[in-house]
């Protein structure tokens, strides 16, 4: 007689346990949503936040150039952007610094770092909303191949422009919406209201009376 035969569920149990297993992970799945900082969401503080109606200003060089194309397109998805009611000036500096002790040979890694010192202005009254710096940072490794060595970099200083971007992008999206006022509250008049009463309360009134 056979081990699966001495014991008929021995085969059973493990797919009833990976069912459970299944089950649970998706339930798990099913309670975690993820959404932008800025999505619209019904009593977000972040629900009227539009960056698109942002001007970005600087960025001269090839690096600034990549840090600023990734907030445009972050900010507007890639469509025409509404005439902007923000001015988000940047001053982009980029370094690389060597990483370990490791001898040439070895396939030496380095670091790119991306410091971006950013502004956000008000355009009608020209106030500052925002005043601050992010950095993104990347790696990548050396050889002996010169163009190798110059298309890794170049990869390492586009990945730490997207980062930093991302960042800047969060940051500026948070002081948008703090400094947006409440929404007004509009609260209905009833004719001949008493001051401070609402049409309720002088329903209920005129209905014990």
């Amino acid at each position: 007689m056979s081990s699966s035969d001495r014991h008929p569920d021995a085969t059973r149990h493990p797919t009833r346990r990976g069912a459970v297993l299944m089950f649970a992970t998706l339930a798990m799945l099913a309670g975690c949503t993820v959404r932008p900082v800025y999505m619209p969401v019904a009593g977000n503080q972040f629900s009227s936040v539009d960056l698109s109606m942002i001007s970005v200003v600087g960025g001269f060089d090839r690096v600034g150039q990549e840090v600023r194309n990734n907030l445009v397109f972050i900010f507007t998805g890639g469509r025409t952007p509404p005439p902007p009611k923000y001015t988000l000036n940047i001053e982009v500096k980029n370094s690389e610094s060597r990483l370990g002790f490791t001898t040439d040979s070895l396939a030496p890694a380095y670091q790119v770092s991306i410091e971006v010192k950013f502004e956000v202005k008000t355009i009608a009254d020209d106030r500052v909303l925002i005043r601050s710096s992010s950095i993104g940072l990347a790696s990548y490794n050396r050889s002996n191949q010169s163009f190798a060595n110059e298309r890794a970099r170049i990869d390492a200083e586009n990945r730490a422009a997207k980062s930093v971007a991302d960042e800047i992008n969060l940051r500026i999206a948070l002081a948008i919406a703090k400094d947006k006022p409440p929404a007004p509250v509009y609260v209905p008049k009833g004719p001949n209201l008493p001051p401070g009463a609402t049409p309720e309360v002088m329903s209920n009134n005129m209905q014990s009376g």
